[in-house]
């Protein structure tokens, strides 16, 4: 899927996470920014396609492959590589902990980060959820030349790459995850003695969002799964945007290609 619809994945975890937070609005507004940060770095791999990759950080790393062949290979540091894996927030949790310790000037030991988890586990969960449901939101795009996410790097082996839906143009499953995200922030205006119906209807909210993003996931009248290349790019797109019409309707449809063509990444 698009980077649009990661991130906005990652808020809607954050929502939920923020609800369950009885800290500030200032911290709620930290934990919700966190999930959409989690959602979206996965594909920050894809910085090997920037127009300039090859004269800096390829030059400087003294990498021998072209970004662009990095980015269609099945190196490492591919997309849908290594940061494309359920170890990787993990270790980039743990990296931000120490860090942060350091800069701290406190002493890095496993007590010292035990504590930082503990005080900033809402933060650390939003982050780590975000991250994954962009992980199992990719699964259902085509193979192409990865055959999935690696999951389970350092495993060679491959996840998803099932083609229920195109790379992008989605309208539906955006709409159904903003409006996850609009219900979540509307009932946080609720004041705290209204906790546990917060609690309750912002996962209920969520989880009901996500039943419906499968079921349009699944039910999509066309196979778009192809492997290596395809002739067949621009047709599938077509496709794509043919199907976004149906379900919305002319005058819906209308108003999110607006959005989409306003916006200067796929969406």
């Amino acid at each position: 899927m698009d980077i649009i619809s990661h991130t906005l994945t990652g808020i809607a975890v954050g929502t939920v996470l923020a609800t369950i937070s009885k800290n500030s609005g200032k911290r709620k507004g930290l934990i919700i920014l966190t999930g959409g940060i989690g959602g979206a770095i996965p594909d920050f791999d894809a910085i090997s396609l920037w127009s300039k990759f090859d004269l800096t950080i390829g030059t400087f790393l003294g990498l021998n492959h072209s970004g662009k062949e990095i980015y269609f290979g099945k190196f490492w540091y591919s997309h849908h590589a290594a940061l494309h894996s359920l170890i990787a927030p993990v270790v980039l949790i743990l990296t931000i902990l120490i860090v942060n310790l350091i800069l701290n000037r406190k002493v890095v030991s496993g007590l010292n980060i035990f504590k930082s988890i503990k005080v900033n586990k809402l933060l650390i969960l939003a982050f780590f959820f975000g991250f994954v449901f962009h992980l199992l939101e990719d699964m259902p795009t085509p193979s192409s030349v990865w055959g999935g996410v690696n999951l389970f790097f350092p495993s060679s082996i491959y996840i998803g790459g099932y083609g229920n839906i195109w790379w992008w143009n989605n309208y539906d499953l955006v709409l159904i995850i903003s409006s996850v995200i609009a219900l979540n922030l509307l009932v946080n205006i609720l004041p705290n003695r209204f906790l546990k119906f917060k609690r309750w209807f912002c996962i209920s909210v969520f989880f009901l969002g996500l039943g419906l993003f499968i079921f349009q996931t699944k039910t999509r009248p066309v196979d778009f799964s192809y492997i290596d290349h395809t002739t067949k790019y621009y047709e599938f797109e077509a496709q794509s945007k043919s199907i976004q019409k149906s379900i919305l309707g002319d005058k819906l449809f209308q108003i999110m290609s607006k959005i989409d063509n306003r916006i200067p990444f796929n969406f």
